[in-house]
């Protein structure tokens, strides 16, 4: 049975943060049923990585056998189950980030705008994302990771709610009826009392619970361009510095594909896949 004749389930795995804990067969199942693949197909995922599967792997190296194992059966299921790591790929800048969550709330019939420097009782903020919905109207603070083993602390959520308040406290402002922050990673333990104690709104890659962040892009089919199989690193950094974040934009605007000089059939395959993503 590979390195190991321990059963699968008590196995300890690496993690990111270098931690080891049990490995999960749950966790994993989820996570393959997550990006569309089916009972049965998840069973005969299982099973191959069983094959493969040590003490002591890490889980980049889990990501990436169950990855190829996708992959071969469909390019949309790899797609979907890279979307945390496409997450992360959006970087060096939060810029991405903010564009993306506020595509979120667009396809909740928000209207947004980035990037605003807003005057507070004390200091001028530059404010990440507002969202306005029916006179409702929320400031996001954005906190983007490159790294998903880093959580975002109390010490950040206390630095919002404090803008926030500065931002409260400017009479002659439009006001604000909630105030958010975001991030692609996940909370600790503190951040999370702390904005349930302070009204301080928290959206993770898995908080709130059933409605985190993987799971508002699979509600709005918002997908970032690099979560894309068939589109190389290179092309994907151009259109990142060109701004372009989101699949959408290459279908609404496909002269930014057009402008990576690509042949017919690559083109093809690349519009395909994200047709995939929004219909499967």
């Amino acid at each position: 049975m590979g390195k190991s004749a321990k059963p699968l389930r008590s196995i300890n795995i690496e993690k990111a943060s270098g931690k080891e804990e049990p490995f999960s067969e749950a966790k994993l199942r989820n996570s393959l049923r997550s990006s569309g693949a089916s009972e049965e197909l998840a069973d005969r995922v299982l099973a191959l990585l069983t094959e493969k599967l040590g003490a002591g792997i890490s889980t980049e190296k889990i990501y990436r056998l169950a990855f190829k194992l996708l992959h071969k059966e469909a390019r949309y299921l790899a797609a979907r189950y890279s979307l945390r790591r496409a997450i992360m790929n959006l970087g060096p800048s939060g810029f991405p980030f903010e564009k993306l969550i506020a595509a979120i709330f667009r396809k909740q019939d928000y209207r947004t705008e980035l990037d605003r420097v807003l005057q507070g009782a004390c200091i001028s903020h530059e404010v990440d994302v507002i969202a306005t919905r029916n006179n409702h109207r929320l400031f996001v603070e954005c906190k983007y990771h490159n790294n998903h083993g880093k959580k975002c602390d109390v010490k950040v959520a206390l630095y919002v709610r404090a803008r926030a308040l500065d931002l409260q406290n400017n009479k002659g402002l439009e006001p604000f009826n909630e105030f958010w922050l975001a991030t692609n990673t996940k909370f600790t333990q503190d951040a999370i009392r702390y904005g349930q104690c302070a009204g301080l709104k928290l959206l993770g890659w898995d908080f709130p619970q059933g409605r985190g962040l993987k799971e508002l892009i699979q509600l709005t089919q918002v997908h970032p361009i690099t979560c894309l199989t068939t589109l190389k690193k290179a092309d994907k950094n151009r259109l990142l510095q060109q701004r372009v974040v989101l699949c959408g934009e290459l279908e609404q605007q496909p002269e930014w594909l057009e402008s990576l000089n690509l042949t017919a059939s690559a083109l093809n395959r690349i519009r395909e896949e994200i047709s995939s993503l929004k219909t499967c």
